[in-house]
């Protein structure tokens, strides 16, 4: 059991519960509903897009209303929206239910970091920030898990009414528990890689306000081309490039699977293996950056997940392929590749943001990132349509070699 001072927490793993396996629910949803690869790229895409204006929005309110609220808000909000979802009877509106959704469940990250630190001594605040990442993951895994076995039995509007009774549960352990808040800003997070990190997790966007076009001189070709004063635009370009290549193929991996005859089903405990070899990753790859070169680590897991990438597309050839390699190479790329990836290049960002004009250099960064997941999702339909899954996947994968090559050309300034 928590402490009780730690009882709040439990909200984000009933949440994380709700929120773990519905994109790839709606995924299944919108091919039931006739839709193909464009129709699922532009449900994953609008969600993606207003990921942006969430963050700016949930991340400001932070700083002038008590958290409690912005969480009790979100998780309240979120429901709504799982609700409509349960009543959808076209694609449009699973679109719509799944983009409000997307909007109002970002609400809780900025908040929850926050609380952290003001309610916790500093000493304890890496564990509990671990506590609060290790919550939220087992609840995607307990979602997943529940999926994995529900579409035997019900319809998936009917999960979505399911998720739905996990995120009211959530509302409810808010409001009992979250403690209210003594309003420190948001650059406090800056000064905790744990804070930076697992709140990067939630959500891969910070705006501590928004950047300036001339922010982005950094990327003009003649600094491109100078070590080691291109270490920082490089460093943001390689990302970039991981989040389109990550858009491309996890936008419509399930849709894939389900397209070469899966069941629902296994195209969940696919997935749902992805996550448990990700929480179980995540576990070690502090420990194992110790004393590991981030660049170099970030390259091999690039390598990996790529890689995995390629031989996930090829595998779309037959179905005994897809659901073989996919047990297999799936967790290698979304499980163990991810994790170190995320866990190295979390660790160089933070460096980078950690000097001087944090604001600018982070706005920059979320900027970068927020294009590079609208437009992976947004292409991904598009390649898939003309050339297929597996030319997409594949399109992936070499983006991915790209990235690797970045990381392993980078010198530190």
């Amino acid at each position: 059991m928590l402490k009780r001072s730690y009882r709040w927490m439990w909200s984000a793993l009933t949440f994380g519960v709700a929120n773990g396996p519905l994109s790839t629910l709606v995924t299944l949803n919108i091919i039931d509903l006739g839709g193909g690869p464009l129709m699922v790229a532009y449900a994953i895409t609008l969600a993606n897009v207003v990921l942006i204006p969430a963050s700016i929005i949930w991340g400001f309110l932070a700083d002038r209303v008590d958290r409690r609220k912005i969480i009790l808000a979100g998780f309240g909000l979120s429901t709504l929206f799982l609700a409509l979802g349960s009543q959808s009877v076209n694609i449009p509106e699973v679109d719509l239910a799944y983009t409000g959704f997307s909007f109002f469940s970002t609400a809780y990250s900025t908040p929850m970091n926050l609380i952290i630190m003001e309610s916790t001594e500093k000493r304890k605040w890496a564990s509990s920030f671990s506590l609060l990442s290790m919550l939220s993951s087992i609840g995607n895994l307990i979602g997943l898990i529940l999926s994995t076995f529900l579409v035997l039995i019900i319809r998936i509007t009917q999960i979505y009414a399911v998720l739905a009774l996990f995120s009211i549960v959530s509302f409810v352990l808010s409001l009992a528990y979250t403690p209210k808040s003594v309003m420190l800003e948001r650059t406090s997070m800056l000064h905790s890689i744990e804070s930076f990190a697992v709140r990067l997790k939630m959500l891969p966007l910070i705006f501590l306000h928004l950047p300036r076009l001339t922010s982005f001189k950094m990327f003009r070709l003649s600094r491109l081309t100078k070590k080691p004063i291109n270490y920082v635009p490089l460093l943001y370009i390689a990302i970039a490039i991981f989040y389109t290549a990550s858009g491309l193929f996890n936008t419509l991996y399930p849709a894939s699977l389900y397209n070469e005859g899966l069941d629902k089903s296994l195209v969940l405990a696919i997935i749902t293996l992805g996550m448990l070899f990700q929480i179980f990753t995540f576990n070690f790859t502090g420990h194992y950056l110790e004393n590991k070169d981030e660049r170099e680590t970030s390259f091999r897991a690039l390598i990996l997940r790529g890689s995995g990438y390629i031989v996930m597309g090829i595998s779309l050839m037959m179905p005994i392929t897809a659901l073989i390699l996919g047990f297999v190479f799936y967790p290698l790329s979304a499980g163990i590749a991810y994790s170190l990836f995320y866990a190295a290049s979390n660790t160089l960002i933070f460096k980078v943001v950690g000097g001087r004009r944090q604001g600018t250099t982070l706005g920059v960064y979320s900027t970068l990132v927020g294009i590079s997941l609208f437009l992976g999702s947004l292409l991904s339909g598009f390649i898939s349509k003309s050339i297929g899954y597996a030319g997409n996947f594949i399109i992936a994968g070499v983006l991915l070699y790209l990235s690797a090559s970045i990381f392993k050309y980078l010198e530190e300034g």
